[in-house]
């Protein structure tokens, strides 16, 4: 029979990513994302120089920030721990996107060069979300799972 120590075969020596430290990689992972976001929109090279106020129209009075300077985004929490992450920006952000506005639509010929300011920020960014989620996740299993088997940190295997 063998012996193996659940610290170094689960964990790999370090300890359980405990519900706050998910919560702060989570952030961690949410503002570095924001932050990639927003350079790509910098690199697009039509659209607003400045912030645009409305002077008149449904939008009268309303004002517009460029792109960049208006990405956000917002932890989604569920009993106390992240359960999403949600980023705002300006309707026309997704336009550039899609490469359509007004007279321009996405099945037809006449349409924009699409802008992948935001997909290739998500694309660059999607590995380091599942890895944090999986690691939390499992370490939620492999800490009932032992509180449910007393507080042993080994079994025998044969």
């Amino acid at each position: 029979m063998a012996k193996v120590q659940v610290k170094d075969v689960i964990t790999g020596g370090r300890g359980f990513l405990t519900e706050t430290a998910y919560n702060r990689e989570m952030e961690r992972w949410s503002r570095e994302t924001q932050q990639l976001a927003k350079s790509q929109a910098a690199q697009l090279t039509r659209g607003k120089r400045k912030n645009h106020t409305y002077h008149s129209g449904k939008k009268a009075g309303k004002t517009e920030k460029k792109l960049r300077n208006s990405i956000q985004f917002q932890l989604k929490s569920r009993d106390g721990e992240v359960a999403g992450v949600a980023f705002q920006f300006p309707v026309h952000g997704i336009f550039k996107e899609y490469g359509v506005a007004r007279g321009y639509r996405a099945s037809s010929h006449m349409r924009r060069s699409l802008s992948d300011w935001l997909s290739s920020a998500l694309a660059k960014q999607d590995e380091k979300l599942v890895d944090i989620v999986a690691e939390y996740q499992s370490d939620k299993v492999l800490h009932t799972f032992r509180a449910i088997g007393g507080k042993t940190t080994s079994w025998n295997i044969s």
